[in-house]
């Protein structure tokens, strides 16, 4: 994945962005002792005493706009993304929208700390340190989550949410392809399929990584099927490699990625065949044709 596929913020909200830390308080008004308590621990960066404190008091009192706020301050300094959604979903809820000035400093904040963690892990993965580029990057998709929670208008973030995801998952199996790769050249397509399909567990449905495993699920099986048609043209078995190989490409030809669709019509025009399922093989080659036009 190109570094270019995580995107900057084009322009910063403020010419300075503050640290959640340096958000201030204003203590006016009546509030209640563990109102009085959370703001100090807060202030104090004691951010999980501050959590619980905002917690009892949203409980006593739901309709505190400032707790529920600052509960999801707090929990965005302690990494919580799904608590911080939990908490902003109530503030909104509460329709008044105080706090959008410190919301923004907050949201900007957090993206740029998970900017900054994504260029420290693309350094890393350069220099071959795959764990220690994969930490990286699970500490920046935590701050894009936050700052999505933050902001869930923030289409761009949630694009960058997507593509982390495929860059681990891409790391994280990459031994598993290699081994597989391995494999099948030393003619184990039994076990180079295992491990590709072993592989599809670490990995998230739909995600470039798993689209690049099922073509390898598909590819194996056929290599297989035709290693078995050689040795014994009469013997019909072979056909079994092509029928499972089947359902992996049919959902390949959904992708996004017009080389990864085709592709995999190239392959279905083989099974189809193989399977005689003529109409269908006649279909896949229109189809493959027009998509080897339009990528030209």
């Amino acid at each position: 994945m190109e570094a270019s596929k995580i995107s900057m913020r084009t322009a910063k909200i403020l010419s300075v962005i503050f640290l959640l830390t340096g958000i201030m308080f204003y203590f006016g008004g009546c509030s209640t002792a563990e109102q009085t308590t959370a703001k100090l621990a807060y202030q104090q960066g004691d951010y999980k005493k501050a959590e619980t404190e905002f917690a009892k008091e949203t409980k006593q009192n739901p309709t505190n706009e400032e707790a529920w706020f600052y509960l999801a301050m707090s929990r965005a300094q302690l990494g919580n993304a799904t608590g911080v959604k939990e908490a902003m979903d109530q503030y909104r809820k509460l329709g008044k929208l105080t706090f959008s000035n410190e919301l923004t400093e907050a949201w900007g904040t957090m993206y740029d700390r998970g900017y900054k963690q994504y260029e420290d892990g693309e350094k890393l993965s350069k220099t071959g340190k795959d764990e220690d580029a994969i930490k990286k990057f699970q500490e920046s998709l935590n701050n894009f989550e936050i700052a999505y929670a933050l902001q869930p208008d923030s289409a761009f973030v949630k694009d960058n949410i997507s593509a982390l995801n495929g860059r681990i998952n891409t790391i994280l199996v990459k031994p598993t392809i290699d081994k597989g790769v391995e494999l099948e050249k030393a003619g184990d397509y039994a076990g180079a399929i295992n491990e590709y399909t072993n592989g599809l567990s670490k990995v998230n449905k739909g995600s470039g990584a798993y689209e690049v495993i099922i073509y390898n699920i598909s590819l194996a099986n056929l290599k297989w099927g035709e290693k078995m048609r050689e040795s014994n043209p009469d013997d019909a078995s072979y056909k079994d490699k092509y029928t499972a190989a089947l359902p992996y490409l049919e959902e390949l030809t959904n992708s996004s990625d017009k080389d990864n669709k085709l592709n995999a019509y190239e392959l279905l025009i083989q099974v189809y065949a193989n399977l005689g399922m003529n109409d269908k093989a006649q279909d896949a080659i229109k189809i493959r044709d027009r998509l080897k036009s339009e990528n030209k």
